[in-house]
């Protein structure tokens, strides 16, 4: 890789302004890599590589979604050689594996399976947690334990998220440390609590996202952990930006990171 500070288009998702300009705009910003879906079918994957190639841009890792992958794995595969990237992101589980111990058990063995058919092509398959990862079932076990007993670890990668390993009361500091070797991605998102008290009773206060740097997560340390663990890239992800504007959100973000020694 060449830069190590990326962003992904998931924050835009609501603006009505065509995918192309999208990057675009994010190029503008300063971003020189992104993490990428598939481009829209009227775009092709042609013509994506040559407004990619065009802008300068790198792409870090593709996402994809994991129910058709077994089946249909051409289109990534293709999209992941021609860009040179060796891993596909599930953003989740189907709602239907995430349920209770066994539904993650099934899917834990769905997502395996998806592994296999890429690893054949030099590809590893890494999983986006969430919050509910962290949630204990009766037996004890979380989730996000039984993933990394579990999930292939010659096929497979995680591609953690900081805000919702906090969110779900984990470590963000242990989980980069116990992923070493099995993460290439790290998901950069920042944690606050709601500037604004809409609710006065205790314990019940907002959690939201927010542009890195104004929430409560200790950056300089995360990322000094990150490349100590062998994070190729730092990937920013804003779910929401409530009244703020998007693009405005990412480049604080990008101003932020830079300013703590990525690029």
């Amino acid at each position: 890789m060449k830069h190590n500070l990326s962003t992904n288009l998931y924050s835009l998702r609501f603006l009505s302004v065509s995918y192309a300009d999208k990057v675009k705009k994010t190029r503008e910003i300063g971003y020189q890599s992104i993490q990428s879906g598939l481009p829209p079918d009227d775009m092709g994957l042609k013509n994506y590589k040559t407004l990619i190639d065009d802008l300068g841009i790198e792409i870090c890792t593709f996402s994809g979604p994991l129910l058709s992958i077994p089946s249909s794995p051409k289109d990534l595969i293709d999209a992941c050689h021609l860009f040179n990237c060796d891993e596909v992101m599930i953003g989740a589980l189907p709602e239907e594996y995430r349920e209770d111990y066994d539904s993650y058990m099934k899917g834990i063995d769905l997502f395996n399976t998806a592994a296999r058919v890429l690893i054949k092509e030099g590809i590893y398959l890494s999983f986006h947690n969430h919050a509910q990862e962290f949630r204990k079932f009766n037996n004890g076990k979380r989730a996000i334990d039984l993933m990394f007993e579990n999930f292939d670890p010659k096929a497979s990668r995680f591609l953690l998220d900081t805000h919702w390993i906090q969110s779900g009361g984990g470590d963000i500091f242990q989980w980069m440390e116990k992923c070493k070797g099995r993460m290439k991605f790290l998901h950069v998102k920042d944690y606050r609590i709601a500037p604004a008290n809409y609710n006065t009773n205790i314990g019940t206060v907002d959690k939201q996202f927010t542009q890195i740097g104004d929430g409560q997560l200790p950056w300089d340390l995360i990322i000094k952990k990150g490349l100590e663990v062998g994070i190729e890239a730092f990937i920013v992800e804003q779910d929401f930006t409530y009244d703020d504007e998007p693009f405005d959100c990412m480049a604080q973000s990008f101003a932020k990171l830079k300013s703590l020694g990525l690029n």
